[in-house]
């Protein structure tokens, strides 16, 4: 409910402190470790900016500077870490 929530109100945002500041995507963050297998999901499904969660709640970033900005390139990274990391099976 609240990744919807966050989708609709941050829908039109363009710049990332305002979708990565908004409430409901706070409350995810808030939620820890156990909802980073949910984020990955959401991420495989349709590439978001879920990465700065992730970096939060886990305190990895596997992203290689020269890729920041490439959500594809990150979305993968993230995947494999997921997978690596045992969130993904």
């Amino acid at each position: 409910i609240l990744a919807e929530t966050w989708k609709k109100e941050a829908r039109f945002a363009s710049i990332a402190p305002h979708i990565v500041l908004n409430p409901s995507y706070q409350q995810i963050i808030g939620m820890g470790v156990e909802v980073v297998p949910y984020i990955l999901e959401h991420l495989r499904i349709e590439p978001n900016y879920w990465f700065w969660a992730l970096k939060a709640i886990t305190g990895e970033d596997p992203v290689n500077p020269q890729d920041r900005g490439d959500v594809e390139k990150m979305t993968q990274v993230w995947l494999d870490w997921g997978r690596s990391n045992g969130y993904i099976i």
